[in-house]
């Protein structure tokens, strides 16, 4: 009933109450890099969408894709690869999933063609630097055990060409197998016979 992250407050707050924890233990993990880095990228994502840099780039998307579902495919996760190589994998996401679902119904171009490479575009660019949660944290438990960290693009000779062979692979052959209608768009259906197959 209660969301996740105020039950994960809760536990820490209730650890420290109960002597299990000291007060300076309870809180160490606010202080470690991967937190605070991870709260700088959504603050960012966050001013990203009030100066309207999001909004933007949905036109652009719109302009880019037109009518075509393969041109809307492609520009869709050439824009989610090269958001994840400055921003977490899922704020990338987010940003561009408004814009993405605005070109998708401009283009008649169904919402699971694009929102699914979108996910996979944001997971194979952010595999390129180190702005993936997993790249951060990684990176923070090396820095505690006194090894040399990871730069910002280490991880580009193997990550670029692998969201570039990713972005091509999905385009050009995996959206044959990309299903022809999401959840969503079933639910809204007027077939009463797919709604009562949803249902």
């Amino acid at each position: 009933r209660l969301p996740a992250d105020l039950v994960a407050l809760l536990v820490v707050v209730a650890l420290g109450l109960t002597g299990v924890l000291t007060t300076q233990e309870a809180f160490s993990g606010f202080s470690r890099s991967a937190v605070i880095t991870i709260i700088a990228i959504f603050v960012l994502t966050e001013a990203l969408e009030r100066t309207g840099v999001t909004e933007q780039v949905g036109g652009i998307l719109s302009r880019i894709g037109g009518k075509s579902e393969l041109q809307l495919i492609i520009s869709v996760m050439v824009a989610g690869a090269f958001l994840s190589f400055f921003m977490n994998n899922i704020a990338a996401a987010a940003v561009l999933l408004p814009a993405a679902t605005g070109a998708a119904k401009k283009a008649h171009v169904r919402l699971s063609k694009i929102l699914i490479p979108l996910a996979f575009s944001t997971i194979l660019g952010g595999a390129a630097t180190l702005f993936t949660t997993s790249n951060i944290v990684l990176n923070s438990i090396l820095r505690d055990h006194d090894i040399g960290g990871f730069s910002l693009v280490d991880f580009l000779p193997v990550g670029l060409p692998i969201a570039v062979f990713g972005i091509l692979y999905i385009a050009l052959v995996g959206r044959r197998s990309l299903p022809g209608d999401s959840p969503i768009e079933r639910t809204v259906a007027p077939d009463a016979t797919r709604r009562s197959d949803l249902i």
